[in-house]
């Protein structure tokens, strides 16, 4: 495992780090290579804030993203819960999108060490497992996209009780997305000209 591990308001001492290490290590149980590990440790300096002490960990495989985010009280029950979550994720993408029968084609050098800091694309291997992959659509929806401004855009997605809503912006004349953050407010996804 390739792990590189940041702290924000908080000292990252040895102990923190292997605690993280040791309870991500049980994620690289699932594939035979290294995985690119960054995880994020973060405290609110804001005291109204009850669950301030934060544990995000992000997994790049072949182009998907594995994510988790947890906050707490303790930031030693934060990457508990933050490992189980990415555990789970990590179990998922590989019973779905993982070809267990072309293991041989996978580089396996390394696997089980953990080299702090150290960053390696370790996707390639997944890549040439997920070539015969063909996700199944199971429904399909069609519904007219109305000319319409971000701010009208989010009072529809709450009058409609959705996360998201997808809608031509009027100033730019393309589809745009907005969706509910987990902060409360909103965000809007605009395609790349």
């Amino acid at each position: 495992m390739q792990l590189t591990v940041t702290g924000r308001n908080i000292e990252l001492t040895p102990a923190l780090k292997d605690y993280l290490v040791d309870k991500l290590q049980r994620s690289q149980k699932h594939f035979d290579h290294a995985l690119n590990v960054t995880a994020l440790l973060s405290v609110a300096k804001n005291p109204s804030v009850a669950q301030s002490q934060t544990a995000e960990v992000t997994i790049k495989l072949n182009g998907s993203i594995i994510r988790g985010e947890e906050s707490t009280e303790n930031m030693y029950a934060s990457i508990d819960l933050v490992a189980d979550k990415i555990e789970r994720q990590l179990r998922k993408y590989k019973t779905r999108y993982y070809h267990k029968g072309n293991k041989a084609k996978e580089r396996g050098e390394g696997h089980g060490a953990v080299d702090v800091g150290a960053l390696v694309d370790s996707d390639s291997a997944i890549s040439q497992e997920l070539n015969g992959f063909h996700p199944k659509i199971v429904r399909s929806k069609r519904f007219p996209l109305k000319p319409m401004l971000p701010e009208e855009a989010c009072k529809h997605m709450d009058l409609l009780g959705h996360d998201f809503f997808m809608f031509i912006n009027s100033d730019s004349n393309q589809v745009n997305t907005v969706y509910h953050r987990r902060d409360g407010h909103y965000g809007l996804i605009e395609p790349e000209v």
